[in-house]
């Protein structure tokens, strides 16, 4: 994987975003390196959050050119239809390789007024919006550590073990409890359990 510089893809998405009346957070790996302070490790992209109940202003937003819907497993592209209702989870927009200095990717998350939902949990799964939203020293939004684990915590991927271990000192008591309240109750013998406690 090649790696990409952190101002590089940082100034990415903050040029992509600028027009952009919406909430949106960085989220996956870099997520956790604004969180750290540092860059960990390599990425390969960039991910970023949007809520799906925004997908309207996704689509008036990004225009030259539309965004492409990215296959999850296959990596696959298609064009992304005038009026195709996109949801959380197995869909994503992607954009040409060449318009941007970084591959920058657009997830989708569920919400319900205030709080953000996790779309794997049937509606069970919540926090408030302002709860997980930080904000790096430049200005730039991002998720908070705990809701980035939740999803790392189902791939059990090399990467994800490692940002585990990277960041897992760096939750308060308060982020700590809410990610151990989530994942023990799924998974009672998931690898990063006794950290947690």
């Amino acid at each position: 994987m090649s790696s990409i510089d952190r101002s590089v893809a940082l100034s990415a998405v903050r040029a992509l975003f600028h027009d952009y009346p919406c909430a949106y957070w960085v989220a996956g790996g870099w997520a956790l390196d604004l969180c750290a302070g540092r860059v960990r490790r390599p990425h390969g992209d960039v991910d970023v959050v949007v809520l799906a109940r925004d997908l309207d202003q996704v689509a008036s937003t990004f225009t030259r050119p539309r965004p492409l819907v990215q296959h999850p497993e296959t990596g696959v592209r298609r064009p992304w239809a005038h009026g195709e209702q996109l949801t959380p989870g197995p869909n994503a927009l992607v954009f040409p390789d060449d318009l941007h200095p970084c591959p920058i990717q657009i997830l989708f998350a569920a919400s319900d007024a205030d709080e953000w939902v996790y779309h794997r949990g049937r509606g069970t799964i919540r926090k408030p919006l302002a709860e997980i939203t930080l904000t790096s020293p430049d200005g730039l939004p991002y998720l908070a550590p705990e809701i980035v684990l939740l999803f790392k915590s189902r791939g059990g991927r090399p990467k994800d073990d490692e940002d585990f271990a990277d960041v897992a000192g760096l939750l308060d008591p308060e982020r700590r409890r809410w990610l151990l309240d989530r994942i023990a109750p799924r998974y009672p013998d998931h690898p990063w359990l006794p950290t947690l406690r």
